[in-house]
């Protein structure tokens, strides 16, 4: 039998890791255990807005993939140390006392994201990257669609991939039938969850003009998410230009989508990758862990369509 690389070991592990952690969340949403949830966690790492009901169920699902991680990765060849940068714990290495220094993976977690749509049932997401120190790269990334029981995952020698429970359904990402080439009928996946989001998004009239003229679709999405629905074909474009993602949130998605053929863009129409810096990523959020270092972007399967967003945007800023 054929001993496992590295990166399909750590997919391996990712993706039962994320599984159980969806399923957790899915089990604690019951009626019953929102009065529990509703309490404050007494941590003050966590900085969540005092409206958002459901603080706990962040730190339970971080907990869990910690654990979980200090189980999985102890069984991983060669591998000394890692350290996990999670936007509720920050930054820490393990095993306990390890240096930071002689990490040989970083492991990226946003334990949910979208907590604010987990509070309805209405959606979230559990999100894991893998960056190997030792190579300058990401190896794999996994993001759970907690809701509608998916798991997207791709990894270094691997196809990106799909795996839905309920349609029973296993499919690789490739942007889908007929990827759009126009703004024609396309729908446009966009970051609006707090009020200084619409505003954003209000504000970028050429934009919305041209979809309207196109009968396009705006939808109304959240963290990788919105660049994963463009991998699997569910959506044709994603931008975000209000704000940006933190690291732990946009690396799942811009690995996978990448893996998957797309076109991501930064503002200024240069190719994103995951070849990261991860000491500037690190010093950013020391400094301010309210500031972490955060990236806009623009995706699409095709080219031509993400730099044609992207013109528009720069067009309303010049």
């Amino acid at each position: 039998m054929t001993a496992l690389t590295l990166d399909q070991l750590v997919l391996r592990y990712c993706r039962q890791i994320i599984m159980q952690t969806m399923d957790h969340v899915r089990g604690r949403m019951r009626e019953e255990n929102i009065p529990y949830l509703r309490r404050c966690v007494p941590n003050p790492e966590i900085q969540k807005s005092d409206q958002n009901l459901t603080k706990a169920i962040d730190q339970e699902a971080e907990d869990l993939i910690l654990g979980a991680l200090q189980y999985k990765f102890a069984k991983l060849p060669g591998i000394k140390a890692y350290t996990v940068f999670s936007e509720e714990l920050g930054i820490k290495t393990f095993p306990e006392g390890a240096l930071e220094k002689d990490a040989d993976l970083v492991v990226f977690v946003d334990p949910i994201d979208g907590t604010e749509f987990v509070e309805a049932l209405q959606g979230g997401w559990s999100l894991i990257a893998v960056y190997d120190r030792r190579s300058d790269e990401t190896i794999c990334a996994v993001a759970g669609d907690i809701f509608l029981d998916r798991i997207y995952w791709a990894s270094k020698g691997g196809y990106p991939e799909c795996l839905d429970f309920i349609t029973h359904s296993w499919y690789r990402l490739d942007g889908g039938v007929d990827p759009k080439v126009s703004l024609a009928g396309a729908r446009v996946n966009v970051l609006t969850t707090k009020v200084e989001r619409y505003r954003a998004l209000s504000e970028e009239t050429m934009l919305l003009n041209a979809i309207l003229k196109a009968d396009g679709r705006v939808n109304l999405s959240w963290g990788s998410n919105t660049i994963i629905q463009v991998a699997a074909g569910h959506a044709d474009v994603a931008i975000e230009f209000a704000k940006g993602f933190a690291t732990y949130d946009i690396l799942p998605g811009l690995y996978i989508g990448l893996k998957s053929g797309l076109t991501i863009l930064d503002l200024a129409g240069k190719p994103l990758t995951t070849k990261l810096d991860l000491d500037d990523i690190f010093a950013t959020f020391r400094r301010d862990p309210k500031h972490p270092k955060r990236t806009p972007f623009v995706a699409a399967m095709d080219p031509e369509l993400a730099e044609h967003v992207l013109r528009m945007l720069k067009r309303k800023k010049s």
